[in-house]
């Protein structure tokens, strides 16, 4: 059944971005509000930014107008994505039903270590029909957060199969990371960990893709600990592009010290990059250590050197590593599958039933 969706979000994300495409691309009509500006083909209702900068008090006074745009296109269902801001401004708009979506990070980080934060997600979450979580870490920090248990599901989105597939040939040696260059994901301990494998390996290199506030200082760091000709920053690239950098690489690399759902870990697990990856509740979800790839500590980089090494020296493992994974996405890791049980959730809600 067709819906009327008001989704707010961060339209300069690309997880924004495919969620909506997704959803328009079934027949959706969904409408995106948001602060940031986005693609022109998702055109976006932009909101006012009466505050300059990031601060938490540019979404509530922004609420306003957000109420009278509502008001002219008559929702059927209010899609807020980010428990802290735009989760915040779906709450006080007061149209229902109302589902907001955790990303991670506003959970598991921010919401734990500032009791402001901490208040503003609970405002969010008491007032929602619907909490989306990506992971059972994730929807265990809503429910500690104030979301009622029985209002949350956690659904991994997944991975686009059509497009995230095993490529003809491998590069050898060909380390990747995937991750944003923000503190958050640690890529000082991804290449502090590369240096010690390039070292041992003449053959490896290592590819940095994504971008951040970080990236100049993570630009200068490998210069200074990687051999000259032997890694590059590439940035942010297309999804199909950063598809064919997985299916070309042997080793994934996520140093990350918190984590939902990784996406980039499945869209590693998808095409055949071998996962080694910061031992996190969230990664567990997906896979052990041995058991679909390697988990370090956080931060230590001599464990993740010794992981991509060991991983490299047994092809055997390797090869079964990579049918288990591609198995366990395509059980559970699919995003048509995902999204299409999310979709389901959202008609219920539309219609007046209760969460199945």
């Amino acid at each position: 059944m067709p819906l009327r969706i008001a989704t707010l979000a961060n339209a300069a994300v690309i997880h924004t971005q495919r969620w909506v495409r997704h959803l328009r691309a079934r027949g959706h009509e969904v409408r995106l509000y948001s602060m940031e500006k986005g693609p022109a083909d998702l055109a976006q209702v932009e909101l006012p930014k009466l505050v300059p900068g990031p601060g938490a008090l540019r979404y509530p006074l922004a609420v306003p107008r957000l109420v009278r745009e509502l008001a002219r296109f008559e929702p059927q269902l209010v899609d807020a994505h980010y428990v802290a801001n735009y989760g915040v401004m779906g709450a006080l708009a007061g149209r229902h039903p109302l589902s907001i979506a955790a990303w991670g990070s506003d959970l598991l980080l921010t919401a734990r270590r500032d009791p402001w934060r901490r208040a503003r997600a609970r405002f969010a979450l008491e007032r929602a029909d619907l909490v989306l979580c990506d992971a059972e870490n994730l929807a265990a920090a809503a429910r500690s957060a104030g979301a009622p248990a029985e209002r949350v599901r956690a659904l991994p989105w997944g991975v686009d199969r059509s497009l995230f597939q095993p490529g003809p040939e491998r590069e050898p040696g060909l380390l990747l990371s995937t991750r944003m260059h923000e503190g958050v994901y640690d890529l000082p301990t991804v290449i502090e960990g590369a240096a010690r494998v390039l070292e041992m390996r003449p053959g490896a290199r290592l590819v940095v893709a994504g971008d951040g506030s970080q990236r100049r200082g993570l630009e200068a760091l490998a210069a200074a600990r990687l051999p000259a000709g032997r890694w590059s920053f590439i940035g942010r690239v297309e999804p199909a592009t950063l598809a064919g950098w997985l299916a070309r690489a042997e080793i994934y690399l996520s140093a990350s010290r918190s984590d939902s759902t990784s996406q980039s870990l499945l869209e590693a697990m998808a095409v055949g990059a071998l996962p080694v990856v910061s031992d996190l509740p969230g990664n567990r979800e997906w896979i052990g250590d041995r058991d679909g790839g390697r988990l370090f500590p956080v931060g230590d980089a001599v464990a993740l050197a010794r992981a991509v090494c060991e991983s490299l020296d047994d092809p055997a493992w390797a090869a079964r590593t990579r049918e288990r994974n591609a198995a366990v996405i395509a059980e559970r890791g699919d995003w048509q599958v995902n999204l299409a049980r999310i979709e389901q959730l959202f008609e219920q809600l539309a219609a007046g039933e209760s969460l199945r």
